[in-house]
């Protein structure tokens, strides 16, 4: 194990060469000589001294050396081995775990439940101990932090622990407080699980061992009767299966016996490099959704073409204007993927952020009907969103994030657990003018990037996204980015058209510009696009709970388009997915399918349940019909609830359906390992920029 100081720590700790180490007191004492390297010269500093109370009567003093030299301090400049991390997360890492020393020096000398040490002697000394028995780092991590649930600020909310005599003897559950504190900050498990079994292996060894409830201190008995008390035999024979059964034991023996008057012990900031060598090694790969994934070692940017349909990627290779993204497919990486459903763009973007499927994260349209209220409500934040995000959990690790959007309703979203008033970014184009360092982590963006915030109509909205994204890289303000674009082009025109053609040549530069500045880059889309207009070019729109009304009677039923959003003339809030609540307990919803079949436009009528489980969305947040279009249709709900006359210059483009759900997905750089045969899906993005 390394435990290393630089020159001015050790001087600040210990004192000038030839005084009394911080901490100490005169009494009986050993001595150990420490080397460390300076300046690439060997530094031999005065002998320091350590009461033989630490060592035990019974130590061979030949082994001091052997136990203070060679296995608690290394000359500086060996270096320890672990995962390439970037310099945002070392830093991150170091001041996490500042910030949880100070919680534990700031108790100084405050009492520690009526014993003759205080709080901070106590601590020190359980870690000394642990120190001497040549545990391993995470069981003195264990140790040392075995109270900190005392230390933290959630710590004054939890509830008081008081004698029959009126003296308080604790706070209620410190060690489930402490656990969670530290698993939040990313400690490993076995460091989180010994500091929450601080009460468990109490319990355990009043059970198993005669004597030791005999030899707890009176506080320590008092206290135990707020704890459940004894174990049971089958609670003892349950903590016998587990395998850090004795390393927790250990831990509560230290915490027994830590408790004495005027001990020496190792300072607080000695344990300082052990605990961020730890937190870098468990925070390196998290676990989210079920899936794992590494902290990136250099900047990663995930792109989402909304509404990059495979032809568009076709086309721009065929013709010569995607040179960078033709790269990728020749000597990087390429597949088709599919999209989540409903192939819409808040499900899939927030498919892409969290990995998963919206059965997982819970949004399945931008668009919904709450069953509760009947109220129609519009998607335009997070608070449907279950669970974490990659970003998110990325932010937590000191990776930079930065986030942008197209539209600011997926900003509200995506900034999902970012936290912008220390370092991440996350701000979309449409608003460009209104950002604020507070909210997203930039201001005067225009200024910045000497770009006006552009038309929310048009394709540069979506360029603004991805140079934006480079000046970042640039200026070396983010690790890991999320852009995600606008699909009125796609909407718009069709692959090969002129305007088409111009707009992905353009972001084929920006794309190529993020691989030169050394980012891995990996696109893909929230969903595909079809043509949905007629020969006359008029939208082929299915007007479903007109239909309804026709045939069950008026208010039968409502009709939810889960693709309504304020960008209506992209689409009119036409989609190829709908959703259907019937409003009367009289109508069978095997009638109302078999009725829907019967139109030329619909390819599949499912119940809510079979709908759920076949798409992978949330049951609770199904309708009781859900009705997929073919592909050159759209469904509606009532003709004067759509904006067709926005539609008057163009031919419908949209999507929804199982026809839109193909989209490329590209990475810069070939795979470091063979990639199996598998359905790639959209929400895979992260796990290839990072994983494979």
């Amino acid at each position: 194990m390394a435990r290393l100081f630089n020159t001015a720590r050790l001087q600040g700790v210990w004192g000038p060469p030839g005084s009394q180490p911080c901490g100490l007191h005169a009494g009986a004492m050993e001595s150990v000589e420490l080397r460390f390297e300076a300046s690439q010269e060997s530094v031999l500093l005065d002998t320091l001294q350590f009461p033989s109370a630490i060592f035990g009567a019974k130590r061979n003093p030949g082994t001091k050396e052997k136990v203070y030299k060679k296995d608690l301090f290394r000359e500086e400049n060996e270096r320890e081995k672990r995962t390439k991390m970037l310099p945002s997360v070392e830093r991150h890492a170091r001041e996490c775990v500042k910030e949880l020393f100070h919680f534990i020096a700031a108790q100084g000398q405050g009492d520690y439940l009526g014993e003759q040490v205080s709080q901070l002697e106590h601590t020190l000394q359980t870690g000394q101990l642990a120190v001497q028995a040549g545990a391993d780092d995470d069981t003195v991590l264990g140790a040392l932090l075995h109270d900190v649930g005392r230390f933290i600020p959630a710590a004054a909310k939890m509830p008081a622990m008081i004698a029959p005599d009126g003296v308080f003897v604790g706070r209620g559950s410190h060690e489930v407080l402490g656990e969670k504190y530290l698993r939040g900050l990313g400690f490993n498990e076995s460091i989180c699980q010994l500091v929450g079994a601080h009460v468990m292996a109490k319990r355990y060894l009043t059970a198993v061992d005669k004597g030791y409830y005999d030899g707890l201190s009176q506080s320590s008995k008092t206290t135990l009767k707020f704890q459940g008390g004894t174990f049971t035999p089958e609670q003892v024979a349950e903590a016998q299966r587990d395998p850090l059964l004795q390393a927790k034991l250990a831990v509560r023996r230290w915490d027994d016996t830590a408790k004495v008057p005027k001990m020496a012990t190792l300072p607080l900031e000695y344990y300082e490099r052990m605990a961020t060598k730890s937190l870098l090694a468990s925070r390196s790969v998290f676990e989210l959704h079920g899936r794992k994934y590494k902290l990136p070692e250099k900047p990663t940017v995930v792109i989402c073409v909304d509404g990059f349909d495979p032809e568009y990627l076709d086309q721009g290779i065929s013709d010569g204007i995607t040179p960078n993204m033709a790269k990728f497919v020749q000597s990087g990486f390429a597949a088709t993927a599919k999209c989540a459903m409903p192939s819409f763009t808040n499900p899939n973007n927030v498919s892409i952020i969290t990995g998963a499927p919206t059965s997982v994260h819970g949004i399945a349209g931008n668009f919904f009907l709450d069953r509760t209220t009947r109220k129609e409500e519009m998607i335009v934040d997070d608070a449907l969103l279950r669970g974490s995000t990659i970003l998110e959990q990325m932010s937590k690790r000191g990776v930079r994030v930065a986030a942008i959007t197209a539209k600011d309703k997926l900003r509200a979203i995506i900034n999902h657990g970012l936290n912008c008033s220390c370092g991440d970014i996350c701000f979309s184009a449409q608003y460009a003018d209104k950002c604020t360092q507070a909210e997203n982590g930039i201001s005067d963006v225009e200024k910045w990037l000497g770009i006006a915030a552009p038309d929310q109509y048009s394709g540069d909205l979506s360029l603004f996204v991805l140079k934006a994204g480079i000046k970042l890289l640039e200026e070396d303000r983010a690790d890991f980015f999320y852009l995600t674009l606008s699909d009125y082009v796609q909407h718009k025109f069709p692959p090969g058209s002129k305007e088409a053609n111009a707009f992905m040549a353009t972001v084929d530069d920006c794309i190529g510009r993020l691989v030169q500045l050394g980012a891995t880059v990996v696109v893909t889309g929230d969903h595909g696009m079809s043509d949905k207009s007629k020969d006359d070019g008029t939208p082929n729109v299915l007007f479903v709970e007109e239909e309804l009304d026709q045939k069950f009677g008026h208010g039968s039923s409502r009709v939810i388009c889960p693709i309504t959003d304020p960008f209506v003339r992209h689409h009119g809030a036409l989609g190829s997915f709908v959703r259907v609540y019937l409003n009367r307990a009289d109508i069978s919803i095997d009638d109302a399918l078999a009725y829907c079949r019967t139109f030329p436009e619909i390819e599949l009528a499912l119940d809510g349940p079979t709908a759920s489980q076949m798409f992978e969305m949330p049951l609770d947040r199904e309708g009781d019909i859900v009705l997929v279009a073919k592909e050159n249709a759209v469904l509606g709900s009532r003709k004067e609830e759509h904006a067709l006359e926005n539609l008057h210059d163009h031919r419908l483009r949209s999507h929804g359906g199982l026809s839109e759900q193909l989209i490329p997905l590209l990475r810069s750089h070939p795979t470091g390992t063979q990639v199996e045969d598998r359905q790639w899906r959209n929400f895979d993005a992260f796990d290839l920029a990072l994983n494979w």
